[in-house]
């Protein structure tokens, strides 16, 4: 059985190995291909992996900033994480009211948290020795 991801990543390695010109084909055979094995209705889970595959080779990480409130993520905030993790950034904004305040940020498996929840559990564990 073939996992949508290894679709994903087959699909994308046959459209970077093909000029522009030739790519409609690439992709009629790819849906052939689907429709040979029984796995068209896998498409969405395969269009999403290759998106992220894609990401991944142009060089865009997505990142997660969660804050306790809704509040626009300034330009100078993304300037500054595209220094630290050196690629261009694709930026999903969530608000969890659990965090108190303070941010929490995620890259990949790159976790900066800076929550007042975080600071909290932190102290609980300091007074209480653990």
């Amino acid at each position: 059985m073939i996992t949508a991801n290894q679709y994903a990543q087959a699909l994308y390695g046959a459209i970077q190995e093909t000029s522009p010109k030739d790519q409609d084909k690439v992709l009629d055979n790819f849906a052939k291909v689907l429709a040979e094995h029984g796995d068209l209705p896998k498409f969405a889970e395969i269009e999403k992996e290759y998106l992220k595959i894609s990401e991944h080779g142009d060089g865009i990480r997505n990142v997660t900033v969660t804050t306790a409130r809704e509040m626009p993520v300034a330009e100078s905030l993304i300037k500054e994480l595209n220094l630290v993790v050196g690629n261009r950034l694709k930026v999903k904004k969530e608000v969890d009211p659990g965090l108190i305040g303070g941010i929490v940020i995620r890259a990949d498996d790159t976790l900066l948290d800076a929550s007042v929840k975080k600071d909290l559990r932190d102290l609980g564990k300091e007074i209480s020795g653990k």
